[in-house]
């Protein structure tokens, strides 16, 4: 059972040690900006034909500045001590969940009740489940006794804090962030020792657990998308419009691009959520295959170096919380250009740190702020 009222190990670290700045990681926070300012340009491009460019680049903007206040508040603490207090804030934003599909409401551009409207800010909850999971799941495994010793009963209590926002998540309905959950889920545990045996079994139930999910567990717009990406011309003017006009805009950049401003499926109101979900069909018009490729290999290069501390860290807390963030963030870019490519059925996956929107900036944000705390306190341990 967890230890969640059990005393912390480690002291409230009210004030900053100076010293933890020698080790402070600004190799990622650079990257991450560096991303994040490619990510205004494109929104302010990407605005352009709503008619109304400067609210949202101004807000990104402020998305961004909040995000690093949050980044800086989650170095503060020891990661150790967050993971004492982990689980009450993963029952409190699944509290959220739950408010969300009573109350919920649509956000800017959509009509889906994902949202909390607080004044004139929109939350979603779902952004913020995947974080406080990894931060609880690397808490709970900072034990684990040696690898391959974990067996079905030592993971019944976490697969149940991951199934119960699954569950919530998916009946919003948002298939792509509840994915993310399984999807981080499974390295943690394999990480922390889970036997080869459970594996595969684990493996095989879900395999033949698929029709089971295809049937009963999915919607009809959802089987749709998945069929669309089969065959987007079933259905040109409707289910297969958003992958369709995704690629046009992506295969007419060329080597080159057509210039900054200067994209046609953007600036036309041909492409939907150009400033949001697609935002990187709208970079990679304007940018060709050359900046494509570019970008791509940022977001490669700020992955591998996430992970270079995996290996670096001393302790299983901060191995595992590492992995789980970079995790998140891999499934989000994978996702998120697979989809815009015609590669993923169309998920509403945001890109991080270039996709329009408050909530996804923030927890991405939140999620950075816990790698450089790990990595700020691994000569620490």
């Amino acid at each position: 059972m967890p230890d969640i009222l059990s005393k912390p190990s480690y002291p409230l670290e009210i004030m900053f040690d100076r010293r933890l700045l020698e080790h402070f990681d600004w190799v990622l926070l650079f990257t991450v900006t560096a991303i994040s300012i490619i990510g205004f340009f494109s929104i302010y491009s990407a605005s352009v034909s709503y008619g109304t460019v400067t609210p949202y680049f101004k807000k990104q903007v402020l998305w961004f500045y909040l995000g690093l206040m949050a980044m800086v508040a989650m170095t503060l603490v020891d990661y150790r001590t967050l993971g004492k207090f982990s689980l009450w804030v993963h029952f409190g934003i699944i509290v959220l969940l739950v408010f969300v599909l009573l109350y919920g409401t649509g956000g800017p551009g959509s009509r889906v009740n994902r949202w909390i409207k607080v004044g004139s800010f929109f939350l979603q909850p779902s952004e913020f489940t995947k974080f406080t999971l990894v931060l609880y799941l690397a808490h709970y495994f900072r034990d684990a006794r040696r690898i391959q010793d974990l067996g079905f009963k030592d993971i019944l209590w976490p697969l149940a804090v991951t199934i119960l926002p699954f569950v919530l998540i998916l009946k919003q309905p948002d298939l792509g962030t509840a994915g993310i959950l399984l999807f981080v889920f499974t390295p943690i545990i394999f990480l922390a020792g889970l036997r080869y045996k459970v594996i595969l079994i684990t493996g095989l139930l879900g395999l033949i657990s698929l029709p089971f999910g295809w049937f009963f567990l999915l919607k009809t717009y959802q089987k749709n998308r998945i069929l669309t990406l089969i065959n987007p011309d079933l259905d040109p003017l409707g289910k297969g419009y958003h992958i369709i006009q995704s690629k046009i805009a992506i295969g007419s950049g060329g080597l080159w691009g057509k210039g900054y401003m200067q994209g046609t499926q953007a600036h036309l109101n041909f492409l939907p959520a150009r400033h949001t979900d697609f935002i990187f069909s709208v970079f990679t018009e304007e940018w060709g295959f050359v900046g494509a490729i570019t970008l791509v290999g940022i977001y490669f290069f700020l992955i591998m170096w996430c992970l270079r501390l995996v290996g670096k860290t001393r302790d299983r807390s901060g191995t595992i919380l590492t992995l789980g963030v970079t995790s998140i963030l891999f499934s989000h870019i994978a996702i998120n250009i697979g989809m815009v490519i015609g590669l993923l059925p169309v998920v509403g996956m945001p890109l991080p740190f270039m996709s329009y929107g408050g909530s996804a900036m923030i927890s991405s944000m939140i999620g950075i702020g816990l790698i450089l705390n790990v990595r700020m306190r691994r000569y620490d341990i």
